[in-house]
């Protein structure tokens, strides 16, 4: 099992490269042990290689919106390529105290997206509502952002104290 990277380590802002070879056993290795540490993490809907203690993580997600793990997959490279209708939905994140911290956030409730799965097949798809949020949530990842970056200053300066209570204690 992977760690999972907590806020406010400074690794959650990096940018994923891209993932040149899919085949690589080095990658298909990261996504096993990825799939473990999501599967391992109680109520994870996703993780993205950078909230993982990987060295240079690549753009990689794995997503399991299942509660019976049937409809867990992995992407690679993927891009949003259309997006519409947004709402505002609540969100925590493995990062970010996943048992205490959760903001509602704005995001588009439907998106098509792109990237290719593990055997490097490509695949476009497009979802909405939990799907499309945790995709959207593990993209912003992979860009080095997080959920907390969608929130006004004034509330993410109050989500911080909590934050900072919190690792105080």
């Amino acid at each position: 099992m992977l760690e999972i990277l907590q806020y406010p380590d400074s690794r959650l802002r990096a940018k994923a490269s891209p993932v040149e070879n899919v085949k690589d056993s080095k990658i298909q290795k990261i996504i096993d042990e990825m799939f473990e540490t999501m599967y391992k993490s109680p109520n994870c809907a996703g993780l993205s290689a950078t909230q993982l203690n990987i060295k240079d993580p690549k753009r990689i997600s794995v997503i399991n919106v299942s509660p019976d793990n049937e409809q867990s997959f992995c992407l690679i490279n993927p891009v949003i390529i259309h997006h519409e209708e947004e709402s505002k939905y609540i969100e925590g994140c493995m990062s970010i105290y996943p048992d205490h911290i959760r903001a509602e956030i704005k995001r588009p409730d439907k998106i098509t997206f792109k990237a290719l799965d593990r055997d490097g097949k490509p695949i476009q798809m497009a979802t909405q509502g939990f799907l499309a949020r945790c995709v959207q949530h593990e993209i912003d990842h992979l860009n080095g952002i997080l959920f907390i970056d969608h929130l006004s200053l004034l509330k993410r300066k109050m989500i911080e104290k909590k934050i900072a209570k919190l690792s105080f204690n």
